[in-house]
């Protein structure tokens, strides 16, 4: 929940200072005397849209149906505008959340804009957010994975502010996949947003699922309501399989983030994988870019987890074999993942091979609590971090000349610096 430390007497003070300056009196007269900052909001976020230099998803979510809500914007020295919000709701483990989303569009690129949500005479706190800017020659974003916790998940919500209080530069951040343990249990979605309630508002976030979004109460495979109705991404996907996989352009790479669930969504969409392949054919055709950058769940490899399809917990995984030889026919140039808890690199791979041309793939992870021991890939892997592994994460650095990959431990580590120039 989202509230302001300001006193009654402050916040009139100040409120009337807004109008004043502004002009909003006449727009909008019932919050001009609002002073009850009690609007039960949770979870406020700001999604990646196609082009974030002139568009913006604000989310949240509250218990209780929060009707005529409407999200109030502006820039700077502009005037307030206001959208209504879409609200969807879902019960599950025993608990009734709604979900809003509005979507922002026609801004103005590289300009900083202050939104709020209100509701008759009841507003939350101003946030704000930075439109990227009209040219995009260079940029950095952190790459995180698998922040699913057990017990807990105030390590997470620590290790998120400590990665972006080192790279306060960084314009966008990356979950890739297991956001959360359980997709269902309704502990692990409260606390998972409410160790981060206070950063999470001004921080642009690429969500990714992975295969712990797709587990029910009992652990058996099952829908990702909660994930679907959490993050309302790019529409365009797939129009069937809304918010599975997406992509977006920022500067010189273009994002593609894919849905490497095929086993735990066999039964819900068992040609999936077939239609992810097909979409992303087109879509690297309708995006031409200086980089191609996939962010997905499970990675390329096996690392002793058994894989159905080859019947084997060595070498390629099931992924890997589904997607490796189409990066390669699509000039991919880099494939981040995670899943397994641990920092490899693999360098570049090509036909199913380690080579000195092709896709580089690079896994990452935890940064959450669970950790694990991973055995060597003595064939693929290039350089690992020791084990047990560390909280780790990517700084993910674009340029016209080149792609950047620098893997920190939360301590400050520096573990290794990986680059990528187009030859």
């Amino acid at each position: 929940m989202i509230t302001l430390q300001l006193s009654r007497r402050r916040f009139l003070f100040l409120t009337g200072k807004i109008i004043l300056l502004l002009g909003l009196g006449g727009f909008f007269p019932r919050l001009a005397a609002a002073a009850n900052f009690s609007l039960p909001i949770e979870a406020l976020r700001q999604l990646i849209t196609s082009d974030p230099r002139t568009s913006r998803t604000i989310m949240w979510q509250s218990k209780t149906p929060l009707e005529d809500c409407r999200l109030q914007y502006q820039a700077d020295g502009a005037p307030s505008q206001s959208l209504p919000v879409a609200m969807e709701s879902l019960t599950e483990d025993r608990v009734t959340n709604y979900y809003y989303t509005v979507y922002l569009q026609s801004l103005t690129p590289g300009t900083t804009y202050h939104y709020r949500i209100w509701q008759g005479n009841v507003a939350t706190p101003w946030q704000e957010f930075i439109t990227a800017p009209a040219e995009i020659t260079d940029f950095s974003a952190l790459i995180f994975c698998d922040s699913q916790c057990g017990q807990t998940y105030a390590g997470w919500g620590e290790n998120f502010r400590t990665a972006w209080q080192r790279h306060p530069e960084a314009h966008f951040f990356t979950i890739n996949g297991d956001i959360v343990d359980n997709g269902q249990q309704e502990w692990q979605w409260q606390n998972f947003f409410a160790a981060v309630a206070d950063e999470l508002p001004g921080h642009l976030f690429v969500p990714v699922m992975g295969n712990h979004e797709c587990y029910s109460l009992i652990w058996k495979f099952c829908r990702p309501r909660r994930y679907e109705l959490s993050y309302n991404v790019p529409a365009n996907g797939t129009p069937e399989l809304q918010n599975y996989y997406y992509s977006y352009d920022y500067g010189p790479v273009h994002f593609i983030v894919l849905n490497t669930q095929m086993l735990e969504l066999q039964d819900l969409h068992p040609d999936m994988l077939e239609k992810q392949k097909t979409w992303l054919r087109q879509d690297v055709k309708d995006h031409p870019a200086r980089w191609r950058v996939v962010l997905m769940h499970k990675d390329v490899l096996a690392y002793d987890e058994y894989q159905r399809g080859s019947r084997t917990m060595m070498s390629l995984s099931d992924v890997g074999y589904a997607f490796m030889p189409l990066f390669d026919k699509l000039n991919i140039d880099l494939v981040l993942t995670g899943h397994m808890h641990t920092y490899r690199n693999r360098g570049h791979i090509y036909q199913l091979e380690p080579a000195d041309k092709g896709p580089v793939y690079i896994m990452s992870g935890p940064m959450g609590n669970q950790q694990y021991t991973v055995p060597a890939d003595k064939n693929f892997d290039k350089s690992a971090i020791y084990q047990p592994t560390p909280n780790n994460y990517l700084l993910l650095t674009a340029s016209q000349e080149k792609l950047t990959v620098t893997c920190y431990t939360i301590a400050g580590e520096h573990v290794e610096t990986t680059e990528i120039v187009h030859t």
